[in-house]
């Protein structure tokens, strides 16, 4: 017994100190990796250093739930590939010590490490979410009220107003300005988009700009009275195809046209007129599309507790009672099914990475590596299935809590027969073709 519990600490030390320095090293790589797609974020932002370290808040959680399983499985298996090279795996297996034995101290770490990662998606990540979202309130709020200072005067194009993005620009004309800038007379605002598909333009004749509460949040809201909004969104062909390809909505006593003349005129516009009383911008949303980093989220989903996120979704599946057919409802069980399924699934990859690492220190170690990368991507691969199996509504969002725990108990199941009844010098292809009668085409 004594004995055994030096295997222990010896697999413990080795495996948590493994696991550390890849997962240090993988979350490295990925964070970089990240980092073009948060420039943006970090040069447009007043504070530049502050914003850094909240996008490495924001992403940590979301990193570490895919790395550490990884890291786990790695270290399990280079650590009973190192033991197995000095051959002090086989002399603790000749003293007695069978694999479920030798697995033990590595699934208990794992055990511990899957409550980690449960943690890390289900609580720390929705914390991170909302510190960003109210670290994007905070920086959007300091660039609305630089912009009240600096920016807005009368008589004079402002094109700097509003958070220009690379695809939209803005342009606002103020007639009259009062002295505390909070009331405005005949206001003029004109969007247009580089690609000229789309412009629209906002004109009223009273503005004022008051500070109110938006969602807990201090916000800037830009209120118009009684003006037009006019859209304008260019048709995809020009005249010409219209009057040669599309006789049945033009009458005319000659159908023979110049194209070439035809080519000068503009293209068509489907123009959108609206009239409204009052009309609310509000300053600080406009402003936070500049921190915008993910395209993906489910609206604020991600924000929510376990608890909350439930009872929300409960809330919505009792409103609709063809929630199974909702693409929305789908997409949030998927997202939560997702956040559960790949943390329980690491209790089973110390054991996976432990028969994987009992090799024949006299055969080369790529083996190993091939088998921790094909398990690596079943894992991903039955959760990518399992995806989109339920996005096309074939089979249910629940499938993905017991699609991966069973495809990793099949792997564990395969790998313990290999290692229970053949020495360590039995490969895995000779297994096969030993236990299941599978046999190599000679050519």
């Amino acid at each position: 017994m004594i004995g055994y519990h030096k295997l222990d600490r010896l697999l413990a030390n080795e495996i948590v100190s493994l696991t550390f320095v890849i997962t240090a090293s993988l979350s490295s790589i990925m964070m970089m990796a990240k980092i073009p797609r948060y420039a943006q974020v970090l040069f447009s932002a007043p504070d530049t250093a502050t914003t850094f370290l909240m996008l490495l808040l924001y992403s940590f959680p979301s990193i570490i739930k895919f790395t550490v399983p990884i890291s786990l499985l790695l270290a399990c298996s280079i650590v009973t590939t190192r033991m197995a090279a000095d051959r002090e795996l086989e002399a603790w297996m000749a003293s007695g010590v069978s694999v479920l034995r030798l697995a033990r101290m590595p699934t208990i770490l794992g055990f511990l490490v899957m409550l980690i990662s449960l943690f890390s998606a289900l609580f720390f990540e929705p914390y991170s979410n909302r510190q960003f979202e109210k670290f994007k309130w905070v920086q959007s709020r300091e660039l609305v009220e630089a912009m009240i200072k600096n920016s807005i005067r009368e008589k004079s194009f402002i094109n700097d107003a509003f958070a220009n993005s690379d695809n939209v620009n803005l342009v606002m004309f103020l007639n009259k300005v009062s002295d505390d800038k909070t009331d405005f007379q005949d206001v003029f605002i004109g969007l247009k988009t580089n690609s000229y598909n789309y412009y629209s333009i906002v004109q009223s004749k009273e503005g004022e700009l008051k500070k109110k509460s938006n969602e807990g949040f201090p916000d800037y809201i830009f209120s118009l009275k009684t003006g037009t909004g006019y859209s304008g969104k260019l048709a995809e062909h020009n005249l010409a195809y219209y009057l040669t390809k599309k006789d049945e909505h033009f009458k005319f006593p000659q159908k023979e046209f110049n194209k070439n003349d035809l080519i000068h005129f503009p293209k068509v516009t489907d123009w959108t007129i609206t009239h409204f009383s009052d009309m609310h911008i509000s300053l600080i949303n406009t402003f936070k599309d500049k921190f915008k980093i993910e395209m993906n989220q489910i609206e604020n989903s991600n924000q929510l507790y376990p608890r909350d996120y439930f009872n929300k979704l409960s809330q919505e599946m009792d409103s609709n009672l063809d929630w199974d057919k909702d693409i929305k409802i789908i997409e949030k069980l998927i997202f939560i099914f997702k956040q559960i399924s790949v943390p329980i699934s690491t209790i089973f990859l110390p054991i996976i990475g432990i028969c994987l690492g009992i090799q024949d220190p006299r055969r080369k170690q790529f083996g190993v590596y091939l088998g921790v990368g094909l398990v690596i991507f079943a894992l991903y691969a039955t959760i990518s299935v399992c995806q989109q199996l339920s996005l096309n509504f074939i089979l249910p969002p629940y499938l993905m809590l017991v699609a991966t725990p069973f495809i990793l108990i099949l792997i564990i199941i395969l790998l313990l027969r290999w290692r229970l009844k053949h020495p360590p010098s039995t490969g895995f292809i000779a297994f096969l073709q030993e236990d299941f009668r599978f046999k190599r085409k000679r050519l």
